[in-house]
């Protein structure tokens, strides 16, 4: 049913428990795995600008560290991974349709009202949005 799954990451910490999540359906439906994590635009330079801009390689080390734990926890599933810039919702999307991918596995963290109004949900973003299923793995 899945041949590919996009398996969005933040470091949060219900990282662990999707990844492992995403590594179980793979391996059941003999599918790929395709890690993102997301930066913000502001902070996606080119190699050699991120290093008159300390944060900028900090927050893209941190990033590609993610996405290189996760391919590493998929093993022996076939993963790849990236690290791409923008809003989350928009890239987590943009990069499931590029990759034609056949469900997205996303976390979720619980938010009150004013958080919600203040700051939307991406997993809710997504959701309404997706090209294809949505696996959400809630926080306990």
């Amino acid at each position: 049913m899945f041949k590919r799954i996009l398996l969005a990451i933040d470091g949060a910490a219900q990282s662990a428990r999707i990844v492992a999540t995403a590594g179980e359906l793979a391996r059941d439906h003999g599918a790929e795995v395709h890690v993102v994590c997301v930066v913000d635009r502001a902070f996606a330079m080119p190699r050699e600008d991120a290093l008159e801009y300390p944060p900028a390689e900090q927050e893209q080390h941190e990033a590609q560290a993610l996405v290189d734990d996760a391919v590493m926890q998929l093993q022996p599933c076939v993963a790849s991974g990236a690290v791409v810039a923008g809003d989350p919702a928009r890239a987590i999307l943009r990069e499931s349709e590029r990759l034609a991918c056949d469900l997205i596995v996303i976390g979720h963290r619980h938010l009150g009202r004013i958080e919600r109004l203040l700051d939307p949900s991406v997993g809710q973003r997504v959701i309404e949005r997706a090209p294809c299923p949505v696996l959400v793995e809630v926080r306990e």
